[in-house]
């Protein structure tokens, strides 16, 4: 760690070194001036809200909401098995499966769908996180916060840009989009995009890499139509292939980590496709939206449940999910002292699910082993002998839910300098299941009896059924803003979060399986429900420039209590499903800062802490209070800073050099806190050369080739890790026309 930290920032120290002749560069707030639900003046007096805009987008090459993450305190979104996997932590609140913890709005339409969140990014403008319960506006499953994506706007912006890069592991990624004005007040815009990369670790018996494989397009239409209405279409198509999940034996008592070898296929196959419409009338006293979004969604995971060489269990899934999404949202557009929004919300999905198992010879003699070790504690119970060699079980899953909510919110200027906000949501929501698991045990019994020969039974295990329940959440939030002058203002704010509570369809081999080995009957529906969970945020902040608006900064300190968390947890058979914490609590800081040193050195960072543990939890007779909440990281770290060298030359107008440094952790892995990953930090350096619209940048990540793991569980008694990657290099370049 000291390393690592102590490079980065004797780079900046060099960098500061070289620096000269100062001049004022402005650091003034993002203003999204058609955002549905936050006028010029609610903006200004937001709580804490981090933004990253086009031009430090691309600078450090985001593609994806990973990369935008890493810049964000106490935001931890780690790369890991396939995409499909979207475990996003803030604060010590996170989400490994099922809802997502963080919501997503692209150009103003919501993505509920966390299978699609892993997602290639096209041309983003401006990108907001709202950490935090953002319930009252966004409503279920921004428990942890609130992403805003806004992409570029053919009516702002007329070109055509070409970029690629080549790196290490045959890792390319190629982009072209055109923006056009067909007429004056009707704009388009075309993006695609293609990537490709060999791997970086290899399953050593299949001998495959994890290679992937994307490609995707987006077509965006807006019109600015009479009367002060206008109207954005947008529709986007995207494909991902991968060999999936190169997870590696580990020895959690040498910590040391074997090769990735398991037989059978890990892969993950993924359409989407995701559409837009949006109108809005904007005048000088109001702004009404209308926002639909139609999302489609179907892929394909095959897993290897083991991870070994040997044959026990293989899962294959296939997912169909459809989403439609409608939101009313009005709200004042004036300079008046009160400000409200006003909205209401429905959401309508329904994903149809195949994930048959299959107990391959290891997993009969699994099975076999629990039937002989019930045979030995109980002499008068007949000898079960398994025949067979194979054995599928079933899983067809149909999870439709539907919601609707009533919102509303207004800010009160008391003072020139103090504001008040006010808000409510009343929130309902109808989630159900229907399932069918079925599997057929054949064997063969021995009575006691020297008299009675063996004779043959086959079992067939059948579970069917529809359960439904529903959702009913009301809430609030209250934040005072107090500006201490024209440059720094305090807040405070009390907010209430919700993930919506549901259904597992992972574990419905465990149960044929338990029923197996004990002929009882089991409630199912009681077994596979997992509770909604409430959080309560309070905040207290301070943000402000300094020095002239050369510098800003951020400041928030939080305290989270958090009902009935949802956990990630592992089944029998190497499945998992979410179960409840009964109560955890969360409490920490962030700082991030950006500025001008001069007119050639940009320096900006960040830092976070979070404290998360458990208050009362209880699971399998053991007491988890006082726990560190796993997966969460305790400390995140950003120091980046560029260093910009004016070149007076026909061929060349200037050369960007740029260091950043990110560092994580610790990481417990595990409820019992037995397992921890420390604190580890990766720098990446470019230097970038650019003359007019063209850029080539050379660059270098994880430069001093730390080592660290960004996943670990467990599956059928064994421990396994997913290893983060190595050094890599590469070159960039942009073209725009």
């Amino acid at each position: 760690m000291k390393k690592l930290l102590f490079t980065s920032i004797g780079m900046l120290m060099v960098f500061l070194s070289y620096a000269n002749d100062y001049q004022h560069i402005e650091l003034k707030e993002y203003i999204i001036i058609n955002a549905p639900k936050e006028s010029v003046i609610t903006q200004q007096k937001s709580t804490t809200n981090y933004a990253i805009s086009m031009p430090q987008i691309e600078r450090l090459g985001i593609k994806s909401l990973k990369n935008l993450s890493l810049s964000i305190p106490n935001f931890y979104l780690p790369e890991y098995g396939s995409s499909i996997t979207s475990s996003m932590y803030v604060r010590g609140i996170g989400s490994r499966m099922n809802e997502p913890a963080i919501g997503l709005y692209i150009d103003n339409v919501p993505s509920i769908q966390r299978s699609a969140f892993d997602m290639t990014l096209h041309d983003i403008y401006h990108f907001q996180f709202l950490p935090g319960p953002q319930g009252t506006l966004y409503g279920r499953n921004s428990i942890a916060g609130m992403m805003n994506v806004y992409t570029l706007s053919p009516l702002q912006y007329q070109g055509t840009r070409i970029s690629g890069s080549y790196g290490s592991y045959n890792e390319y990624d190629v982009r072209v989009s055109h923006y056009a004005k067909l007429t004056n007040n009707l704009g388009l815009s075309v993006s695609t995009y293609g990537m490709h990369q060999d791997g970086y670790l290899t399953n050593i018996f299949r001998k495959e890499k994890n290679k992937s494989d994307d490609t995707g397009v987006r077509v965006k239409m807006e019109w600015k139509m009479k009367n002060n209405w206008q109207s954005m279409l947008f529709a986007s198509y995207d494909f991902t292939n991968q060999n999936a999940y190169p997870y590696a034996q580990y020895d959690t008592l040498s910590h040391t980590v074997s090769p990735i070898q398991y037989n059978e296929k890990g892969a993950y196959k993924r359409n989407s496709l995701s559409s837009g419409l949006v109108i809005q009338q904007i005048n000088d006293k109001y702004v009404f939206t209308s926002a639909t979004g139609f999302q489609v969604l179907a892929d394909q995971m095959d897993i290897d449940q083991d991870f070994t060489i040997d044959s026990m269990l293989v899962l294959t899934q296939h997912q169909l999910q459809k989403t439609i999404t409608q939101e009313f949202v009005l709200r004042s557009n004036n300079i008046s002292k009160w400000q409200g929004v006003t909205g209401l919300f429905l959401f309508g999905t329904i994903n149809d699910i195949n994930a048959p198992m299959m107990f391959q010879s290891g997993g009969i003699d699994m099975i076999q082993g629990f039937m002989d070790e019930a045979k030995a504690n109980n002499p008068f119970m007949p000898t079960l002998s398994i025949v067979n060699k194979e054995m599928p079980v079933k899983g067809l899953f149909i999870k439709p839910s539907l919601g609707a909510a009533l919102y509303h919110q207004s800010s009160y200027a008391i003072t020139d300098k103090l504001s008040v906000t006010a808000g409510v949501r009343v929130d309902y929501e109808h989630t159900a299941i229907d399932y069918d698991s079925e599997a057929t045990l054949e064997t063969s019994i021995k009575l006691p009896s020297p008299f009675i020969p063996a004779f043959r039974v086959d079992s067939t295990y059948k579970i069917t059924g529809y359960t439904d329940t529903d959702f009913f959440q009301v809430l609030p939030k209250f934040a005072l803003h107090y500006k201490l002058n024209n440059n720094h203002t305090l807040y405070t704010s009390l907010a209430k979060g919700h993930k919506a509570g549901g259904y597992n369809y992972s574990m419905f081999s465990d149960i044929i399986q338990a029923q197996m080995q004990a002929y009882v009957d089991i409630d199912v529906d009681e077994k596979i429900y997992y509770k909604p969970e409430e959080s309560w945020n309070v905040e207290l902040g301070n943000k402000g420039i300094l020095f002239n608006e050369r510098y800003s900064y951020q400041l928030a300190l939080f305290y989270i209590q958090n009902q009935n968390q949802q956990l990630s947890t592992t089944t029998s058979n190497g499945s998992r499903m979410v179960s409840n914490a009964e109560l955890a609590e969360s409490y920490g800081g962030e700082l991030s800062f950006k500025g001008d040193i001069t007119d050639k050195l940009l320096a900006f960072g960040s830092y976070g802490y979070t404290h998360s543990i458990f208050s009362k939890y209880n699971a399998n007779g053991i007491n988890y209070k006082g726990k560190t909440v796993p997966f969460a990281p305790q400390n995140t770290i950003y120091i980046g800073a560029e260093y910009r060298i004016p070149i007076a030359e026909e061929w060349l107008d200037q050369i960007v050099l740029s260091s950043y440094y990110t560092g994580i952790g610790g990481i417990y892995w595990n409820v019992e806190n037995t397992l921890k990953e420390d604190y580890y930090g990766i720098l990446n350096v470019d230097v970038s050369f650019a003359k007019n619209n063209t850029h080539i940048k050379f660059w270098v990540k994880n430069m001093l080739k730390d080592t660290y793991n960004t996943f670990y569980f467990e599956s059928l008694g064994n421990s396994f890790i997913q290893q983060g990657k190595p050094i890599s290099f590469g070159v960039s370049a942009k073209y725009i026309l």
